[in-house]
């Protein structure tokens, strides 16, 4: 008889029972000695021994009437699911600079670091750091490395009200990560990034909330964030014939839906840097200097962008969601943008039915909604209200702009509703401005450059525009030429 099929027969006879709730009772962190009133470094062995010994199991850590107080860090294996009792609260006291698995080609400092795929973390409990109000570099809650393009860690779910607060740059944080489920979480009070995952694949992130992202650094803060190390990218030798090979590609397949994410008011809400087939969806963003961008990269791989991407039905104001002012200091910048690259264009890009609130300059430097370098772009049924500058910006771009609403403006000077700066091949049908009462936009549709071929101008609705429903630049009618028919239709 071979050890399998005894131990089958043991199973089968129940002689294996009481080893099987041995080990279920052992999951429960308090046999291990983990105490509200021990000392850090003594919980935080405690915790590990539980992890190290229920390995692809199951750990819970029960509520208490006090904090679990730890010092970092702490390593789960792949395959664990960790279950945080109501109200439990792991309070990390301290962390280790360089403890951690290298980010952003950074030694990390985390307090819990995932090692492997298959993880769960579940409950209404809270995983708390040292750290609320400043900045401290990559010191992350939760920390999730995998190894390489080619070597993703598989399966990771953060669920039911698990609430991360505290952490001195993400609450949480991961990279090469595949089969991603991050649902009713919450980020709170967090120094740069409320969760950043770069070069992941297959996630859902819906009904979370993101809230107090700050002070940030070198001007730079992101509620919810999607994107990639960028080092070297322009010099991978598939950056342009096969872009999403590269060493470090964009993330992919990235649904972000019906979050709630407020107060980042140094830079972003949500953020995409580069994406494939992701959608950012019924999400509402306040009190973020820039609402929502999906768009392309920065840094070393500024000029390349993704494609078949989408926000649809979201709504992003400077307004906070509590009703007091806003905390926006610097200037107001872009509602919505899904500009593309010089080298690659963002290509197949719809952006639909977003209701977006108070954004863009009277400089001409951010707009409501932008689109740069985009091919088949669709802008349709948006609603803007309250914005500066031009509403609509956009230029070296295909596609179509249509049955926008433009709304009120909060200052008329140097507005249009619909910017084409140059090098467009565009219709433009079926717009409206709208100012409801409120003061109304200069001109409807700003057409800058005479050379660009013909655009396909039809069914708008600009009669409301204070100086000319139509123009062409520094406010001289548009030329025949510029207008499929030779004028608007």
């Amino acid at each position: 008889m071979n050890r399998r099929d005894a131990i089958a027969r043991l199973v089968a006879a129940g002689t294996l029972a009481p080893f099987r709730e041995l080990r279920a009772a052992s999951s429960d962190v308090r046999s291990y000695g983990l105490k509200p009133d021990a000392r850090p470094e003594v919980n935080a062995a405690a915790l590990q021994r539980c992890f190290n010994d229920n390995r692809g199991g199951q750990v819970s850590v029960p509520g208490a009437a006090a904090e679990y107080q730890i010092a970092g860090p702490v390593t789960v294996s792949e395959g664990t699911t960790l279950v945080l009792g109501d109200g439990a609260r792991l309070r990390w006291v301290s962390t280790a600079e360089g403890s951690g698995s290298a980010i952003l080609r950074t030694k990390s400092r985390p307090g819990l670091e995932v090692m492997g795929g298959g993880f769960r973390l579940t409950g209404r409990g809270q995983i708390l750091g040292p750290s609320r109000g400043v900045f401290v570099p990559l010191e992350i809650g939760l920390l999730c490395v995998g190894g390489g393009r080619d070597n993703l860690h598989r399966g990771f779910e953060i669920s039911d009200g698990v609430e991360f607060r505290d952490w001195g740059s993400h609450g949480i944080a991961g990279q090469f990560v595949q089969g991603l489920r991050v649902h009713d979480v919450t980020v709170r009070d967090c120094g740069y990034a409320g969760m950043q995952f770069l070069s992941c694949q297959d996630g859902q992130f819906f009904s979370n909330h993101v809230v107090g992202i700050t002070p940030g650094a070198d001007g730079n803060a992101y509620g919810m964030s999607f994107t990639h190390d960028s080092f070297e990218y322009s010099s991978d030798p598939n950056a342009e014939r096969d872009p999403r090979h590269v060493k470090n590609p964009f993330c992919t397949g990235i649904e972000v839906a019906h979050n709630v994410v407020e107060d980042v008011p140094l830079w972003c809400g949500i953020d995409f840097h580069g994406a494939y087939e992701c959608h950012a969806h019924n999400n509402e963003v306040y009190n973020c200097r820039n609402g929502l961008t999906l768009q392309g990269s920065s840094g070393m791989a500024t000029g390349f962008a993704g494609e078949n991407n989408s926000a649809e039905d979201n709504t992003v104001t400077i307004n906070r969601k509590s009703g007091e002012p806003s905390t926006i200091t610097s200037d107001i910048r872009l509602g919505v943008s899904v500009n593309g690259g010089k080298v690659l264009r963002h290509r197949s890009i719809i952006v639909k039915n977003n209701t977006i609130d108070g954004y863009g300059d009277a400089k001409h430097t951010s707009f409501a909604l932008q689109h740069t370098y985009t091919e088949n772009a669709e802008i349709s049924s948006n609603h803007l209200t309250r914005w500066r500058g031009y509403g609509c910006y956009s230029a070296y771009s295909s596609g179509v702009i249509a049955g926008n609403r433009f709304g009120p403006v909060l200052d008329p000077t140097g507005t249009a509703c619909i910017m084409v700066a140059i090098g467009g091949a565009l219709r433009i049908v079926d717009n409206r401005l709208d100012p409801q009462g409120g003061r109304t936009a200069q001109y409807g549709l700003y057409l800058n450059t005479p050379a660009d071929a013909p655009y396909d101008v039809q069914g708008n609705d600009f009669r409301a525009a204070s100086v000319a429903a139509y123009t062409g630049p520094a406010g001289h009618p548009l030329l025949p030429r510029q207008l499929v028919g030779g004028r608007p239709r």
